[in-house]
């Protein structure tokens, strides 16, 4: 077996171990969003966003557990170890880039999907109670008012949820007189004017770009590491010339001279 440089073992081990804390990170951070989505009730058990929730704690799982292998192989120097974690990580990166794919191709058709969905629930006046909670949580937090045309759609109906508070990132307009939730105060109230399907869109755009790049970056650390992995067994499968010793009859035999005490 071939030795391997302390330089290229010490890149390994690091980027491995880099990966590893990365893949604790992102899977804490899904934790922390299904949790969220969970207590406000967004998705349910059947939904494909759970589904998507689901495989990606088993992505970032079979990641961590690919990457032991990694640096038990490096440690004990075990060969198969080494190649579990190759043949795993390049699993891994090919789904990943599967989904990035995906995500690239489905870019422009999600936002006719959540068009669609949004645009359904219109007259806002026969909305579904629902759909009005749901618009209510949508409406606090993108600070926007209506779906399409702003807030016009609610008629006179307004919720407070429209209220435009004090520090608001977008613009907001005097509240309707003949609405239901106008009150005559010195300022007078204000709520929000931009509609909430462009900023929802908008958001949802940017998710989508954020997670291709999240994941390429991803890819190309674990590309990394299997570059170096592959390195190494290339190393350690490496046989080592040890030099042959040839007996000749015909050596002369060294001059020599004893040492003796004066």
């Amino acid at each position: 077996m071939g030795t391997v440089s302390i330089w290229l073992k010490r890149s390994y081990v690091g980027l491995t171990c880099f990966i590893m804390i990365t893949c604790l990170v992102l899977c804490g951070f899904t934790l922390f969003s299904h949790g969220v989505m969970s207590r406000e009730e967004e998705i349910d058990a059947s939904s494909s966003t759970a589904i998507a929730v689901h495989m990606f704690y088993i992505f970032y799982a079979a990641s961590f557990l690919f990457s032991i292998f990694g640096l038990f192989g490096i440690c004990k120097k075990k060969t198969w170890a080494l190649i579990v974690f190759t043949v795993g990580i390049i699993i891994c990166s090919l789904a990943s880039l599967l989904v990035a794919t995906v995500l690239m191709i489905g870019q422009s058709m999600f936002p006719h999907f959540i068009k669609e969905e949004y645009l359904s629930m219109l007259p806002l006046a026969n909305a579904t109670e629902s759909a009005k909670d749901h618009l209510d949580h949508l409406q606090n937090v993108y600070e926007c008012c209506g779906i399409q045309q702003g807030y016009t759609e609610w008629m006179e109906d307004i919720p407070r949820s429209c209220l435009c508070i004090v520090e608001s990132t977008y613009p907001c307009v005097a509240t309707p007189r003949n609405s239901t939730i106008y009150e005559d105060t010195d300022p007078p109230m204000m709520i929000y004017a931009q509609p909430c399907l462009p900023i929802l869109l908008e958001g949802v755009d940017e998710a989508i770009k954020g997670t291709i790049g999240l994941i390429v970056g991803i890819t190309l650390l674990w590309g990394l590491s299997v570059v170096l992995c592959i390195v190494i067994l290339c190393r350690m499968n490496r046989k080592e010339e040890t030099p042959t010793v040839v007996y000749s009859k015909e050596a002369k035999a060294g001059n020599y001279s004893s040492l003796t005490e004066a």
